[in-house]
């Protein structure tokens, strides 16, 4: 399956941004835990037992790739064929084919056809690393099951926070960077800004705004990029955590204009 742009001239030579498939939802999974496991007050409605958690991620990956409306792009390097980072991308109503087109089957998670990009198709790569927090559901938030062996009810006031600055903001009508994760070993391969450059170009060629949620460490990353802090959300851990945490954890809420094309600064 072709991608829907060139990935950036300045991306590692080793590296090639595919489409995942189901195979790769173990090894995503993994991903995914590494790079937010590390980050306490941006997980601390994580259940304790690793296990569990990875059963949670595995099956919530599984889910958001049958959906019509999400893209997911990821970074392979080919030198041994690890998964580097993945992104998780909310497309707008009307954008769906500039983004790419949705590659599963009609009714289930269908992507075995899909073949891996060749090592040449892939140029090199900048610097960057971020982690963006896991996407709400409006729809699910109430109901929706949370890992086994954590609270319910943190998973839920969680989401439903999200939830409401999602609906706040009106992110459904902006290009949505609601999941990119990293792995660890990888950071400062420049990845994550890799993953994050051609989709906003498309926005940028769309007249699409952007919208995301950012982690401290991933805020001044985003910043680089255009987008702009609209509104702090403070988490106190000690009262969500009845004191088993400290301290006051910030997610930043974002927003990109698009940005003028390269020919129409010229003009």
């Amino acid at each position: 399956m072709a991608l829907p742009f060139t990935p950036p001239a300045s991306m590692d030579p080793s590296f090639a941004i595919l489409r995942p498939t189901e195979a790769d939802i173990e090894t995503l999974a993994e991903v995914y835990f590494d790079a937010f496991a590390t980050d306490p007050g941006n997980t601390f409605w994580w259940s304790s037992d690793r296990e569990a958690m990875r059963e949670w991620l595995r099956e919530r990956i599984r889910k958001k790739m049958a959906d019509r409306d999400v893209r997911h792009y990821h970074i392979v390097d080919n030198h041994n064929n690890d998964i580097v980072a993945f992104a998780r991308w909310d497309i707008p109503k009307g954008y769906e084919a500039q983004f790419g087109r949705w590659i599963g089957g009609d009714g289930a998670l269908d992507v075995s056809h899909v073949m891996r990009r060749d090592s040449t198709e892939a140029p090199d790569m900048a610097t960057g690393t971020t982690a963006p927090v896991e996407e709400a559901e409006p729809a699910a938030t109430k109901t929706m099951e949370g890992p086994r062996g954590a609270d319910p009810e943190l998973c839920r006031q969680f989401f439903i926070i999200l939830s409401g600055l999602s609906k706040k903001w009106d992110a459904e009508g902006m290009l949505g960077l609601s999941l990119l994760a990293t792995s660890p070993k990888y950071h400062r391969r420049g990845a994550a800004k890799a993953l994050l450059l051609p989709m906003l170009a498309i926005a940028d060629a769309a007249g699409l705004r952007s919208y995301l949620e950012a982690t401290p460490g991933g805020r001044p990353v985003y910043e680089k990029l255009g987008f702009r802090t609209v509104e702090v959300k403070e988490f106190d851990l000690e009262a969500l955590t009845h004191g088993k945490m400290k301290g006051t954890y910030k997610l930043s809420i974002m927003i990109r204009e698009p940005q003028p094309l390269e020919r129409d600064r010229e003009g």
